[in-house]
């Protein structure tokens, strides 16, 4: 029998190499289109949240007071209002965004311990091992935004002050706005232990002249 010619044997080699590389570009493509698709519905969800039913009673019950004649019950009922839409909103957006990346990198995460498993899908170990390299850095990533940025704090905190602010409307309503400014202090308070909240103070500090008469009665 005569033997092949060199030049004539089947490159198998190049053929599998070949295929390795296609192999990884195509789950590359996949890895990103994953990626992208959990951005846009984390967008679409946090877009979509503005729209949720939210202390709809509330503004009903307001209404009439905002506007009344009565241009102190009108402020308040305005200023309680306002500041408790504000809140519940950055309540929903930071919520949005604490939930969203932590489900998000525990998919990631997820996939990446899934992908170094593939026997059939996925042949080229090269391949397998930088697809879950890069899903298991974006998963870190996540995280560390989360974390750094506080999300979890700024969500609870707006949460809390919405829940007072609604409080605050309901006894509002409840003694008929009368002596309507006194409400205003309340409200100041609320929005104050908010931001201690945010920046990670626990106690509101006193106003100067507070200070000072303290100070002086301790002499």
């Amino acid at each position: 029998m005569a033997e092949r010619p060199e030049g004539n044997q089947p490159a198998a080699p190049a053929v599998i190499a070949g295929t390795a590389g296609a192999s990884s570009r195509a789950w590359l493509l996949v890895s990103v289109v994953v990626l992208g698709a959990l951005i846009a519905g984390a967008w679409w969800f946090l877009q979509d949240r503005d729209t949720w039913p939210r202390g709809e009673a509330l503004g009903a019950a307001m209404t009439p007071l905002i506007e009344g004649r009565n241009p102190d019950q009108s402020l308040v009922a305005r200023v309680i209002w306002d500041n408790y839409l504000e809140a519940r909103a950055n309540a929903a957006r930071w919520s949005g965004l604490y939930w969203g990346m932590t489900f998000a990198a525990a998919v990631l995460s997820a996939l990446a311990a899934l992908v170094l498993k593939l026997e059939t899908l996925i042949r080229n170990e090269g391949a397998k091992k930088d697809l879950a390299a890069l899903l298991s850095v974006s998963a870190a990533l996540l995280i560390t935004v989360s974390t750094s940025g506080d999300f979890q704090r700024k969500w609870q905190a707006n949460r809390i002050a919405a829940a007072e602010l609604e409080r605050t409307g309901y006894e509002f309503l409840e003694k008929d706005g009368a002596d309507a400014r006194s409400y205003l202090a309340g409200v100041g308070q609320t929005l104050l232990r908010r931001h201690m909240s945010i920046v990670g103070g626990s106690e509101p500090r006193k106003p100067p002249q507070e200070a000072g008469k303290a100070a002086s009665q301790s002499k």
